[in-house]
C-alpha cells in the first residue's frame, strides 16, 4: 500500500489540510522498565514491552497515525517478523541514533552533560532487508530518524554536527533511504536564555545546519520543540522547502496535548511526532483519534477534548 508520509509530502495541499502524525513509540531508546506508560487493567501497572508492542499494533490498525517511530529492536519484530506494514499505509520509521541527551535510566546523570552522538543502526542495516531468492531483496523500512542536541558549546557542538553531517552525506548517496532530523533544545543550562530564547537559538541552528546540505542530503522534515507562536511562525515561514514539525515532550494533560497539536498546525507546522503525550494517557488509542481530528480541522481542541473525555467514561 502507499506509504502515507511520502504521499502527504508529495502533495503540499494535502499536507496542509492533514499534517503528518507520527506516534513516537521509540521510548525504549531512552528509558527503562518504567518508561512505557501505564496499563489500567486488570490493575494499574507499568506497561511491559509485550504490552507496548501490542499498543503499537493497535494504533497502526486504528489508522489515525501516518507513521510509527520504533526502536531498532521493535522494528525488527513489527516490520520483518510480523510484516505489520505490508497491508497498512502507515509508514514505518526506525530511530537511527540515541544521543546521550535522551538516555534516561533511573538515577542516570547523562543529561547533566552536553549531549554526545551515539549511533544505533548502521545505514546498511537500516532498511531491514531480507534475502528472498538469490540476490532479490525485500526491504521494509525506508525512513529513519536522527537526533541532535546543540548546547552553545563549540567543542561538543562541532562533534555533534560533524557526526550528523557525515550521516546526512551518506544518506544523500542512498536513493532508497531518507531521514527525519530531530533537533532538541539545549539539555544543559544556558545562563541568560529563557525558554523562548532557547527556541530562537535552535531555530537559527536549524537553518544554518540546513545550509550545509544539498537537496538529496536534507531531511524530509524536521522535528523540534514548539516554544512560542512567534518563534514557530518565523521558523516555518523562513524557507518553504523545509517542512517543520513538533515533538510532544513530557505529558502534562490531554487539554495541553490537543492544544499543542492545534498551535503547531495553526502557525505553519506540518507534522507532530508525539510519544509520551500519547502512550502516557489512560487510553492512547482514544487520544490518537482526538489528535487526528484536531490536525485535520475536524474539531477544535475544546470539542476534541470533550469527546475524548466522554469516550474515556464510556470505556471505563
Amino acid at each position: 500500500m502507499d506509504s502515507r508520509i511520502f504521499q502527504k509530502l508529495a502533495d503540499p495541499d494535502l499536507l496542509r489540510r492533514s499534517p503528518i502524525f507520527v506516534f513516537a513509540a521509540d521510548a525504549l531508546a531512552s528509558v527503562g522498565l518504567h518508561g512505557l506508560g501505564m496499563e489500567q487493567a486488570p490493575r494499574p501497572h507499568h506497561r511491559t514491552r509485550p504490552e507496548f508492542l501490542n499498543l503499537m499494533r493497535q494504533t497502526v490498525s486504528d489508522g489515525h497515525i501516518d507513521g510509527l517511530l520504533m526502536t531498532p529492536a521493535d522494528a525488527e519484530i513489527l516490520t520483518m517478523e510480523e510484516r505489520l506494514f505490508d497491508t497498512s499505509p502507515v509508514t514505518p520509521i526506525v530511530r537511527m541514533n540515541a544521543e546521550t541527551n535522551i538516555w534516561n535510566p533511573r538515577f542516570g546523570r547523562y543529561r547533566q552533560q552536553p549531549s554526545l552522538p551515539f549511533q544505533t543502526v548502521p545505514l546498511d542495516e537500516a532498511r531491514y532487508c531480507e534475502v528472498l531468492v538469490g540476490s532479490a531483496m525485500s526491504c521494509h523500512v525506508s525512513l529513519g530518524l536522527y537526533s541532535i542536541t546543540l548546547n552553545n558549546d563549540v567543542i561538543a557542538d562541532e562533534h555533534t554536527l560533524n557526526t550528523y553531517l557525515r550521516f546526512a552525506h551518506e544518506v544523500g548517496g542512498r536513493p532508497d533511504f531518507q531521514h527525519i532530523l530531530e533537533v532538541f533544545l539545549p539539555n544543559v543550562n544556558l545562563p541568560g536564555m529563557d525558554h523562548e530564547a532557547r527556541g530562537q537559538y535552535v531555530a537559527d541552528s536549524i537553518v544554518r545546519t540546513m545550509s550545509y546540505l544539498r537537496k538529496s542530503q536534507r531531511p524530509l522534515f524536521i522535528k523540534t520543540e514548539y516554544t512560542s507562536a512567534d518563534v514557530w511562525k518565523e521558523l516555518t515561514s523562513f524557507d518553504p522547502t523545509l517542512v517543520i514539525g513538533a515533538l510532544g515532550g513530557p505529558r502534562q494533560n490531554a487539554r495541553k496535548t490537543l492544544q499543542l497539536a492545534y498551535d503547531v498546525a495553526e502557525h505553519g507546522g506540518r507534522a507532530i511526532l508525539f510519544g509520551r503525550t500519547v502512550f502516557g494517557e489512560d487510553n492512547p488509542r482514544l487520544i490518537a483519534r482526538a489528535l487526528r481530528a484536531v490536525l485535520d480541522r475536524q474539531q477544535p481542541p475544546e470539542d476534541a477534548l470533550r469527546e475524548y473525555q466522554a469516550a474515556l467514561r464510556s470505556a471505563s
